[in-house]
């Protein structure tokens, strides 16, 4: 079948906590493991001697079992089809009117011992309504596992203008194990080609050249008696705190160079590890060209949408071989702000890694194979 983006993709994971607060009061769930106790919500509202008073949406949970059952607060706002988000894929818990008035009648009992003010349990009961349960058991299994070698280097052929019917790929490639197919990967290699080619992306910066006193033009005369009129003294008419004067301490035009020393061999080698990785993640997609009939922008998203690339989707890098880029590709994917595309000589570590996708043609690939085997 195609690649899309929830089969193919490396889905981040959240730990998401399962354990309930004492006397079944859910937590508030944030993004990446902060959360904060509502138990703790309520002691400072009530105190820690008063005995809780639990509203209709907490009484329902505490005849339940809530060990997967977690609470959005309403401050957190995630877009559905956000893969990140901790809640993605999870059912809404929604609460039936038919439990809620069962259990008021049970708080009316309730509220005969429990002394509380008005406002504090307003407050209370405010809180648990805006709380979003999510069902914990009903999470997807997004987890990809990566393919062994030597299989995982035999990857199909896709033709990008076929329809999502059509699920069968035109044919398979066998890739090369020394460009395609090493582990462990290297990320320390990874991470010093991205640090030589952002420093050469800075490049030179030529700093301005200001006058020093010498410089400046002006003679060296003495402006006014040192005795005698009440102002300050003075001698030249050039100093740096005066208009028209000397700079000080300002840039004398020395060139800041950022550029840094990387051998080739081990750029080459980032480079191999970084097609590596991605073969290994399920983000690599070989399609046969890179060409379609139309150059409407509409079409070619319409196309991409098949791989998971969009823009409610992931983001691509598209290498192509060494000939003239289609014409047509090249004029619908300039809107596109998800896809970047180049030659396989512009092929590098930085763009692969910044990209969730790599899209190589078959050209790409073996263009690319002959160069880094060399």
């Amino acid at each position: 079948k195609r690649p899309d983006s929830t089969a193919i993709a490396t889905t981040p994971t959240h730990i998401v906590p399962t354990m309930m607060a004492s006397k079944a009061l859910p937590q508030f769930l944030l993004r990446r493991s902060r959360c904060v106790n509502l138990n703790s919500t309520y002691n400072n509202i009530i105190g820690s001697s008063a005995t809780l008073h639990l509203s209709n949406s907490a009484s329902n949970l505490a005849t339940e079992d809530t060990s997967n059952i977690v609470a959005c607060p309403p401050n957190l706002k995630f877009g559905p089809r956000t893969v990140s988000s901790p809640f993605f894929g999870l059912d809404r818990i929604e609460q039936q009117e038919q439990q809620q008035e069962q259990q008021q009648e049970n708080d009316d009992d309730i509220e005969e011992e429990v002394e509380l003010e008005d406002e504090d349990d307003d407050d209370i009961t405010q809180k648990l309504q805006q709380l979003d349960l999510y069902d914990l058991s009903t999470k997807p299994d997004t987890t990809y596992r990566a393919i062994p070698l030597p299989e995982r280097l035999t990857v199909p052929i896709w033709d990008i203008n076929k329809d999502a019917a059509a699920e069968e790929s035109k044919g398979e490639l066998k890739l090369n194990a020394d460009v395609f197919g090493l582990t462990p990967i290297r990320t320390d290699l990874i991470h010093r080609v991205v640090i030589y080619q952002r420093n050469k992306k800075r490049g030179v910066r030529y700093c301005a050249v200001t006058k020093t006193i010498s410089q400046v033009s002006g003679s060296g005369r003495k402006v006014r008696p040192q005795k005698g009129s009440g102002r300050a003294r003075a001698g030249h008419s050039r100093p740096p705190h005066w208009r028209g004067g000397a700079k000080a301490h300002g840039p004398k035009g020395a060139a800041q160079d950022y550029t840094t020393k990387l051998n080739k061999k081990v750029r080459r080698l980032g480079l191999k590890h970084m097609l590596s990785q991605k073969l290994l993640e399920g983000n690599l997609i070989v399609v046969d060209k890179l060409a379609v009939d139309s150059f409407k922008t509409k079409n070619l998203a319409k196309k991409l949408s098949e791989f998971g690339i969009g823009k409610h989707a992931s983001n691509a890098f598209m290498v192509d071989g060494d000939g003239d880029l289609d014409a047509n590709f090249r004029v619908a994917q300039r809107n596109l702000q998800q896809v970047k595309i180049v030659s396989q000589l512009g092929c590098n570590v930085y763009d692969i890694l910044k990209k969730e996708k790599l899209v190589l043609s078959v050209d790409a690939v073996q263009a690319l194979e002959e160069r880094l085997t060399k």
